[in-house]
């Protein structure tokens, strides 16, 4: 074994789990999944040796963040989209984004940031008035302790059925965020 790399997996295993801001929870089980996760979130099991993963949750699962927000991203619904759409795409999936505030504070949604991969590749989010995706109106609403809010998303995707991943970060430093994937 090469000196260093037990220091090296402790030292990436401390950072995730304070860079990531969720604090993880040990089960009855022992092993260790993201605080809020419902049973279809999929908690990444590491070795000594492996960087942890940020939390992954399927389409439809609900996610805690540390500061106490609740964001579910629910099962795609495909689409084509209409002439109107920006940009041009033969194929979308639309998602709805339900944000529970269940802090106590106001958020802002602005601090929101949701991206989506396909593959390798960043698939763009796509605008279409006129099948109501227009994305986020306002922005600069806060969104009061102990409401809720849901917000209509569409992402370009391939032509052909494959996996898909959305990233959602609460807070623009990026430094607290969970991934939520599937098939569309």
């Amino acid at each position: 074994m090469r000196k260093g790399r037990p220091a090296l997996a402790v030292c990436a295993l401390l950072l995730a789990l304070t860079g990531c801001g969720a604090e993880p929870t040990a089960p009855e089980g022992g092993a260790a999944v993201p605080p809020g996760t419902t049973s279809r979130a999929a908690a990444s099991q590491t070795s000594a040796h492996e960087t942890p993963a940020r939390p992954a949750v399927l389409f439809g699962g609900d996610y805690r963040f540390g500061s106490g927000l609740i964001v579910n991203v629910s099962e795609p619904k495909t689409f084509t989209p209409s002439d109107s759409a920006f940009p041009d795409a033969d194929r979308a999936a639309a998602f709805t984004l339900t944000v529970r505030n269940e802090t106590d504070k106001a958020y802002r949604l602005s601090q929101l940031s949701v991206r989506a991969t396909s593959g390798d590749e960043r698939t763009p989010q796509v605008v279409d008035p006129t099948q109501g995706y227009t994305g986020i109106v306002d922005a600069e609403r806060d969104l009061p302790a102990g409401d809720r809010i849901e917000l209509p998303y569409a992402f370009a995707v391939p032509a052909h059925r494959g996996s898909l991943e959305l990233t959602v970060c609460p807070d623009t430093s990026g430094a607290d965020e969970a991934i939520y994937h599937g098939q569309v």
